[in-house]
């Protein structure tokens, strides 16, 4: 017969696990497993609504990385009172950790909106590196975000070369700066990032006739073992990218931009590219040289 005391801890241990599972949600996607941990428990419409977010960000990074970025992630959800998604931060400190705020009124559409958690995701997939160097992994994440989401159907085209027309000009130096590694103010540190790695980018594809391109530097470093979680020289990380285009862009780009202020003729570039943008409106040019590059950057991936 089971005494009294031990049904009441019973009891206890059972409600326990139910409230850890009402906390706790875990998918598995592009061969990660993503534990969801909510700090309070949520309305079970926004829970699922948290879940579907989650899961569409975690297949867009799959799908530009061709797998999930690390194995194990924890992904920390804290709510509050209002719309949309605030405070995102990557960290690989003691296994890879995304912590995240939530508008508990968020709809739908909120989510639809966010760029932040795939910008977190895209964290995941580059090594720490010296703080001078944080401009390169703040850009990677700025520059593959859309285009991430652009590939997983989620962003058009338009949208996408139409936010680098209006955003990338904070990144060109401005009087008194200095290269990459030298300036590490908000615009350099996130659209200076960015644009190196368009610049990149495109000329890695010029080089290759477009059958190669960042992605592959970037799932080449990713497979050498570079995430979050690893401390590496940015040289080390640059080489290996190199290596996997078969063009020495990174490490020249690097070479040239890390000390010195590089001035960079964006109007040029997206004649080049085919995008003229104009009163907010984003229109592409097929017949423009560098189109089929533009096209190839942001096309539509099936997954």
């Amino acid at each position: 017969m089971m005494r009294a005391g031990a049904l009441v801890v019973l009891v206890m241990l059972s409600g326990l696990d139910e409230a850890s599972a009402a906390n706790e949600q875990e998918l598995k996607i592009g061969g990660g497993n993503i534990r969801i941990e909510f700090a309070s428990v949520p309305w079970p419409s926004l829970r699922k609504l948290v879940i579907e977010w989650v899961t569409t960000s975690a297949r867009a990074v799959s799908i530009y990385y061709e797998r999930f970025p690390v194995r194990d992630v924890r992904i920390r959800i804290r709510f509050f009172d209002g719309h949309g998604t605030r405070f995102g931060r990557a960290n690989g400190w003691n296994g890879a950790l995304i912590t995240m705020d939530v508008g508990i009124l968020n709809k739908a559409s909120d989510f639809a909106k966010d760029w932040e958690l795939t910008h977190e995701m895209v964290h995941l997939a580059f090594p720490s590196v010296p703080e001078s160097h944080r401009w390169i992994e703040e850009g990677i994440a700025t520059y593959v975000e859309p285009i991430a989401r652009a590939r997983a159907g989620h962003l058009t085209a338009e949208k996408v070369w139409g936010d680098l027309v209006d955003g990338l000009p904070q990144g060109l130096p401005k009087a008194g700066d200095r290269g990459l590694d030298f300036t590490p103010t908000w615009g350099r540190t996130y659209w200076g990032g960015a644009l190196f790695c368009l610049l990149a980018d495109v000329e890695i594809r010029k080089r290759t006739q477009n059958t190669k391109g960042l992605e592959h530097a970037l799932r080449a470093i990713l497979e050498a073992g570079g995430t979050i979680a690893s401390d590496w020289s940015l040289t080390k990380a640059l080489r290996i990218g190199d290596d996997a285009t078969g063009v020495g862009v990174l490490s020249e780009f690097y070479e040239k931009m890390r000390a010195k202020p590089v001035a960079v003729d964006l109007q040029a570039l997206w004649r080049q590219l085919g995008v003229e943008r104009e009163g907010g409106r984003t229109q592409l040019s097929e017949s423009a040289p560098l189109a089929e590059i533009r096209r190839v950057i942001t096309r539509k991936v099936r997954s």
